[in-house]
């Protein structure tokens, strides 16, 4: 089976006999430079790595993405290279090793236990909201004429949102077709009278029907004002002379203290008064304790904050589903908030592959009554071969069917609390270069 066959076939260098060898050439190498440790003492955390890369990589080259893969890093790392700044990776990226290899993310997914099979599905032979970059706002046109010129400008082109209210359609600001010839030869294409720029008018099916994919690439202002901030406070010199947003340490006191004090104004995602009502009494001392509120603050999962708060702060028990599935919801306190949580205990009471376990989420997550009935009377069943008594399971599928509309990507919410935690930090260590920073950011929106 052949995807996307209709993007740009990436050049690699003539040393390299196929861009297979090419794509396994920039993984190992990047493995080398995220692991250093690991890669030098060759012990059982490598094994883990190289078997995890391994399966990736395997699957990335069967089903034909490579091109797809090299050409996200490709984009990314130019704009890094440039000095642009790049968040850490929004909706699925974060659950890859291969991405974590080829910088298309900063999140390790073995430090954050993410599935791959939650981005590519090998049960399905699709990818899921995985090329959806963040790049500064200020620079987001850069990027744009980068691919424009790289791959051609009649290659290129921009997706329209269409209003039925209104019965017009608008550029989306996000979306990007590239295509391995020019867009005439595959899509309905047109001008865009204001701006020229090549426009087309299709779903995701549409393009998929035609080998092509949509890659979403962002402007997030954000990442501005971190930039200028740690501008700042590189003029202040001395030790700070050469400071980096990406080593500041993911356990500083004075970070959580300004979390839990509710000190979080024109803090990424925090800010408001009811997260700050949260963070009050949750008091968070970890990172995945931040991950986890941020997963549960918004319609349906917020009817289990309480829990997690009293859970967490020992005023209630900690109880688990069954025992089994303590380690998989132990850094939730018994709650399930990931979807990836949901695929993990799919499997481990069922014994299903993960991409057996992501397709029933999936499922679930419709809250379609006859495919969920269809579905629990196989959980059931597998569950009964392993051991479990017939109620037992019953009530186990009827938890997970209940969680399962509302469960957030983790590897989207790690990505996002990392932005947060990284404002946090400014303004706790450096509020007046912050302060700043972020004024300018005001200033530019009333302008």
């Amino acid at each position: 089976m052949q995807f996307y066959q209709n993007l740009p076939d990436f050049e690699f260098p003539p040393e390299f006999g196929n861009v297979s060898e090419y794509f396994r050439h920039l993984v190992v190498e990047g493995l080398a430079q995220r692991y250093p440790k690991e890669n030098e003492t060759k012990g059982e955390a490598w094994e883990i790595i190289k078997k995890r890369s391994d399966y990736e990589m395997d699957l990335i080259i069967r089903l034909n993405f490579i091109n797809y893969f090299l050409i996200v890093s490709d984009y990314i790392n130019w704009a890094k290279n440039h000095g642009i700044p790049v968040g850490p990776g929004r909706g699925n990226t974060g659950g890859s090793i291969v991405a974590y290899a080829l910088r298309i993310t900063e999140i390790d997914p073995l430090k954050y236990n993410l599935l791959f099979e939650r981005i590519l599905n090998p049960e399905k032979f699709c990818l899921s909201y995985f090329a959806c970059t963040d790049f500064s706002a200020e620079e987001y046109d850069k990027i744009i004429e980068y691919i424009k010129e790289k791959y051609g400008q009649e290659r290129v082109g921009h997706t329209l949102i269409y209003d039925e209210r209104k019965k017009t359609y608008f550029i989306h600001p996000a979306g990007i077709i590239i295509c391995k010839s020019s867009l005439h030869d595959f899509l309905p294409v047109t001008k865009d009278k204001k701006t020229g720029v090549n426009t087309v008018q299709c779903s995701i099916d549409e393009l998929e029907n035609c080998g092509l994919e949509r890659f979403d690439i962002l402007g997030l202002k954000t990442l501005d004002i971190i930039k200028h901030t740690v501008e700042l406070i590189h003029k202040l010199g001395g030790e700070f002379a050469h400071f980096t947003i990406e080593e500041i340490p993911e356990d500083d006191r004075a970070t959580f203290s300004l979390f839990g004090d509710c000190e979080t104004d024109n803090v990424f995602q925090f800010a408001s008064d009811g997260m700050k009502e949260i963070l009050k009494q949750a008091k968070p001392e970890i990172m995945t304790d931040l991950i986890a509120l941020n997963s549960l603050y918004r319609p349906g999962p917020m009817q289990y904050i309480q829990q997690f708060i009293d859970s967490k702060n020992g005023k209630q028990e900690i109880t688990y589903p069954d025992p089994c599935l303590e380690d998989i919801l132990k850094e939730t306190y018994g709650i399930i908030v990931y979807q990836e949580q949901i695929m993990m205990i799919i499997q481990r009471i069922t014994s299903y592959s993960l991409g057996e376990a992501d397709l029933v989420r999936r499922i679930l997550g419709k809250r379609d009554k006859e495919q969920t009935e269809k579905e629990k009377e196989r959980f059931i069943s597998a569950a009964l071969s392993h051991g479990f008594e017939q109620q037992q399971a019953a009530n186990l599928f009827d938890l997970i069917a209940s969680f399962a509309p509302f469960a957030f990507n983790k590897s989207h919410a790690v990505a996002y609390t990392l932005i947060a935690y990284q404002t946090a930090y400014l303004k706790a260590h450096f509020p007046e270069q912050y302060k700043i920073a972020y004024c300018k950011y005001l200033e530019d929106v009333v302008e």
